[in-house]
């Protein structure tokens, strides 16, 4: 009789302990992902004795990343997790050479949390830096250092083959907004003439990847 009863609660909690997320479950994942974004441009410059002349324009860029997510589960619908993003900002023009990388906090809520399938809305806060060269007749004259901060959400989809590896496949809308922080080497020009600038972009971003749990 005792045997019978323990086998029954194993057999109504396996369910529970067998869900993609948990808490106290830690998943690492590593999804490269493609964006498309609409992006604006805008400058300023404050001339002495004449006054401030602002200048904006609008493109289209591409990113190429390879985000780094580590999570820990709160709770059977909860996760927190840290994401790490280096990759490459891509204009129209295609002609500046340039890295960035961001930091995000990622808050996570599952929709589905089955035994190797899981369904979750994201959002991800945080800051990030975008270095881009000059670069004329194949030697760079100098660097512009941008930071700010972003927000993204979206949602993923992961499917684990045993209770170790798993896929990804995540959509996100992703907002940024950069100010202009730095150049280097210096330019005597810009600095009298009080030059500021401002890059803002929105766009999807789509991801593809593996990730195991632990």
């Amino acid at each position: 009789m005792k045997n019978a009863l323990f086998i029954a609660v194993g057999l109504i909690s396996l369910p529970a302990l067998a869900q993609v997320n948990q808490k106290g479950t830690f998943q690492i994942g590593f999804a490269p992902s493609i964006g498309a974004h609409a992006t604006e441009f805008e400058y300023s410059i404050t001339y002495p004795f004449i006054g401030r002349y602002t200048n904006k324009s609008t493109d289209a860029a591409a990113t190429v990343s390879f985000p780094l997510d580590v999570h820990a589960g709160l709770s059977d619908r909860f996760s927190l997790g840290l994401v790490l993003e280096p990759g490459q900002y891509i204009d129209s023009a295609g002609t500046h050479p340039n890295t960035f990388f961001t930091f995000s906090v990622a808050p996570r809520f599952y929709l589905l949390n089955k035994d190797r399938a899981a369904l979750l809305l994201q959002a991800d806060l945080g800051a990030g830096m975008l270095r881009i060269s000059e670069v004329e007749s194949g030697t760079k004259k100098f660097d512009d250092t941008y930071a700010g901060g972003h927000f993204r959400l979206g949602a993923q989809f992961q499917y684990y083959f045993g209770k170790t590896f798993g896929l990804n496949f995540g959509v996100k809308y992703a907002a940024h907004t950069l100010q202009l922080r730095d150049r280097d080497p210096e330019d005597p020009l810009i600095d009298a003439v009080d030059y500021e600038a401002r890059l803002r972009t929105s766009g999807v971003q789509f991801q593809l990847g593996a990730q195991i749990k632990l």
